[in-house]
């Protein structure tokens, strides 16, 4: 995961604040003295505001909640402030955003939910286990045919001692879970160097 970062939109008060504490912070800290240079770099770089929050007063806020999500924004309206009760609140603000981001993972016609551990496509819902989800996430990722003993080291963290056939019943499984709930039996494909995701 990216480390976590606050983008402080022309707050001079809470800058200095930021600065005198921020070994305590697990955060990346930007400060922008000018919203035309932040509005900037979120247009040129699209992961720019990944597990981010922008801290802005209440005069920059309405021209910037069109430029970003909503939960992506931290309004301060008055001063002071206690840094604490700030921190909690942003600290809030990620896992919201961290949450909203794992509910909906699209992987080719499907759409997975980490969150409620389900395989959604229209009406239809399947509920996964936890290494069922891992290994679609895995494969999905490589982009590529992945075989059985790439799949048993790295998504069943099991040494060379177990059979690989092992590997191959919960993908089976899987697969079936997958054909008799959504009659698709192509989404994990089995080729001659592995499995992969039909995207």
């Amino acid at each position: 995961m990216h480390s976590q970062k606050l983008h402080i939109l022309n707050i001079p008060e809470l800058d200095k604040i930021i600065i005198e504490i921020k070994d305590y912070f697990n955060y990346e800290i930007n400060y922008f003295t000018e919203k035309k240079d932040l509005i900037k770099k979120i247009n040129e770089d699209g992961k720019f505001l990944e597990n981010s929050i922008i801290i802005v007063n209440w005069k920059d806020f309405s021209s910037l909640k069109n430029k970003t999500n909503e939960k992506q924004i931290h309004c301060i309206t008055k001063f002071p402030i206690k840094i604490s009760n700030l921190v909690d609140q942003l600290n809030a603000r990620l896992i919201q955003q961290n949450y909203s981001v794992q509910s909906n993972i699209n992987i080719s016609k499907y759409i997975l939910d980490i969150n409620s551990r389900m395989l959604k496509k229209s009406d239809k819902e399947l509920k996964l286990t936890e290494r069922e989800i891992d290994t679609v996430l895995f494969l999905k990722n490589e982009n590529k045919p992945v075989n059985v003993n790439i799949l048993q080291k790295k998504v069943w963290k099991y040494g060379e001692d177990l059979e690989t056939h092992t590997v191959e019943t919960h993908i089976y499984r899987l697969r079936k879970k997958i054909k008799d709930t959504f009659n698709d039996d192509s989404f994990i494909e089995s080729k001659k160097d592995g499995y992969i995701i039909n995207e």
